[in-house]
């Protein structure tokens, strides 16, 4: 161990490491360094079910969280979707910056919860027209990063049959208009549990449309994981709860 010890240090002096964030040296062996890791917003206390940021005033029943209006079990988003990682996903997504997908999975995999009832990953997909665009799906990456370290299946097995214009060009959080038809599954999922790995949830339509199908196609129970969430309009977001405790 001491040995390792002094070629990390050796190595860190020739070829030290940059944070992917600020791209100054890093003192951390992870992809942020100490201040911009902490200049992330971190997305709790939030509701299981659909992830929304909960105010410590709500200790009861999640008031965004109307029974039946996602057909996904529970909602696994540790990060608020603010500046810095917004920077970062931006990156990844539209400027072919792929590398930082294992700092991405790194993030997404914080807080996370057990595995041991998820049979396999489904990465979200892309419509065929968006891919030939972008050049791959970010989903798929951050998919396969995931189920590398947790020693899961990833499964391609839903396709979307529909194409719309980005969400980051809608206005605000404006709900996608998406039908039953949007996603498609010709694979029997009888009795699995999956995870559904994606990057932002924003208004959550996009995963209850991809849940729903997954269901019909006989999922038993599909989790929602990504990176982030963007605060609904109006509400109590975290980033605002610590601005004012931060007054106080």
């Amino acid at each position: 161990m001491h040995l390792q010890s002094h070629a990390k240090w050796f190595l860190n002096t020739l070829l030290p490491t940059l944070c992917k964030l600020c791209q100054q040296h890093s003192d951390t062996d992870h992809a942020l360094c100490s201040f911009c890791k902490d200049s992330l917003v971190r997305q709790s206390p939030a509701c299981p079910r659909c992830g929304e940021y909960l105010p410590p005033s709500v200790n009861q029943v999640c008031p965004y969280c109307t029974p039946g209006f996602f057909d996904f079990d529970t909602c696994h988003a540790p990060w608020e979707y603010s500046d810095g990682l917004r920077y970062l996903v931006h990156r990844w997504k539209f400027v072919k910056t792929t590398h930082l997908t294992s700092a991405l999975a790194d993030l997404l995999l914080e807080g996370c919860v057990t595995t041991s009832d998820v049979d396999a990953l489904v990465p979200m997909p892309l419509h065929w027209r968006r891919t030939w665009q972008r050049g791959y799906n970010q989903c798929t990456l951050l998919a396969t990063h995931v189920a590398q370290r947790l020693n899961l299946p990833v499964k391609h097995v839903l396709a979307c049959k529909v194409y719309q214009a980005p969400q980051h060009k809608a206005h605000g959080r404006q709900a996608r208009q998406l039908s039953v038809k949007h996603f498609d599954c010709q694979h029997n999922l009888k009795g699995l549990r999956l995870a559904l790995i994606d990057d932002v949830i924003t208004t959550g339509q996009t995963a209850h449309r991809a849940a729903q199908c997954l269901k019909q196609a006989g999922a038993d129970y599909v989790s929602v994981w990504c990176i982030a969430k963007t605060p609904k309009p109006g509400a109590p977001c975290a980033s605002t709860a610590l601005d004012s405790y931060s007054l106080q």
